[in-house]
């Protein structure tokens, strides 16, 4: 009508991080948006920024927790990287172990007794952003449900004194 206010809806909600918003662009496969970002990772400096994996290690715990819960059956842990392992061969990328990608796992859903000191940290940081994307893609989390997973993994990064950088 004349003279009245259009209502505007508010945006949604969404990270606020270089790292959450390229975890984003790449659970919701908006490759064009993720390769607009991956310059920016790590300052733009090639190499791995440990605020940013904090990120990433929240994510994935997030993720994995929800996928299999407290309760799980670490054999489902298993199928789960042997199937992640032969996606990537027949995508023609060599895969990470699989007794390394179960053990990063397997710490995510908070198993205090798995040994990470063999794997290093970048490795483990690449196991978690495929882990996670695994369990978005088997969990079907919709957009919002993504931006909600990852604004909590921010969080929780900030919390455990990560200082990963802003998005400008």
């Amino acid at each position: 009508m004349p003279g009245m206010r259009r209502r505007l809806r508010p945006a949604a909600a969404q990270p606020r991080t270089v790292m959450g918003l390229w975890l984003r662009a790449m659970l919701l496969r908006q490759a064009e948006v993720r390769k607009k970002l991956s310059p920016q990772l790590n300052g733009g400096k090639i190499g791995f920024n440990r605020d940013e994996a904090g990120v990433v290690q929240a994510a994935c715990e997030l993720a994995v927790r929800r996928l299999w819960g407290s309760d799980y059956d670490v054999r489902d842990v298993s199928a789960a990287v042997s199937f992640m392992r032969e996606a990537n061969l027949q995508q023609g990328k060599e895969p990470h172990g699989q007794l390394e990608m179960e053990a990063v796992i397997r710490a995510a859903l908070g198993e205090t007794e798995v040994d990470l000191s063999g794997i290093p940290r970048p490795l483990a940081f690449e196991i978690q952003i495929v882990a996670t994307g695994y369990a978005a893609r088997v969990l079907a989390l919709t957009e919002p449900e993504v931006d909600q997973l990852l604004m909590e993994a921010e969080r929780t990064a900030f919390s455990r004194g990560w200082n990963p950088p802003s998005a400008a």
